[in-house]
């Protein structure tokens, strides 16, 4: 009898050992990740409108680095990096284009050029789009900066330069996020503008 017990306790200790280790792949230290939404601009209040709409074909690209779902920062000695356990909704190229296409849908002027021929041409290229960090390492502005041009028919094209900062007194993500929704509107209610 005392060898089979024995015996139960030897089969027993690996079986506890191997389900005690298991149990560390289901919890973690590092903070849940985030992810976050941006809205379209879609206030077209005081703009013009035209009949009929034109046919837009939008090109959105990011300069190297911003290519990410990462929220990124910006430091004063120009270090390029992250909030951790926050993203956005997918790739900045694909989250602005996205952006982009939608605010033009949402514009009475225009209308988007689903792979048929188009009136005008928007390429956009995105510059800037991070949270820039203080010298005491908390996030003191966002900043949006996009340069691109739109060109309709034999007119002679425009040229955007977008930009738009707005300065942060709060730290918490949400407050940091609605300051980039912030900037995303005045960018492209800039854009309408100009267009």
């Amino acid at each position: 009898m005392k060898i089979s017990k024995h015996f139960a306790v030897f089969c027993l200790l690996p079986a506890i050992l191997a389900i005690n280790a298991c149990s560390g792949l289901t919890q973690s230290d590092r903070p849940a990740t985030n992810t976050w939404w941006l809205e379209p601009y879609t206030d077209m209040s005081g703009l013009p409108s035209s009949d009929p709409a034109l046919l837009v074909a939008v090109s959105v690209t990011v300069v190297p680095g911003l290519d990410t779902d990462r929220i990124l920062t910006l430091s004063q000695k120009s270090q390029l990096n992250h909030y951790s356990g926050a993203r956005w909704a997918d790739n900045l190229p694909e989250l602005l284009t996205s952006m982009v296409t939608r605010t033009i849908q949402a514009s009475p002027r225009f209308e988007l050029a689903a792979g048929g021929p188009e009136d005008c041409n928007l390429r956009l290229e995105v510059q800037e789009f991070f949270a820039l960090i203080g010298s005491s390492a908390a996030t003191t502005a966002v900043s949006v900066a996009m340069e691109g041009q739109f060109h309709c028919g034999q007119n002679k094209p425009v040229s955007l330069k977008l930009n738009a900062s707005v300065p942060i007194s709060d730290d918490r993500m949400s407050a940091i996020v609605a300051a980039f929704q912030q900037a995303v509107d005045g960018v492209m209610r800039d854009m309408l503008e100009r267009l």
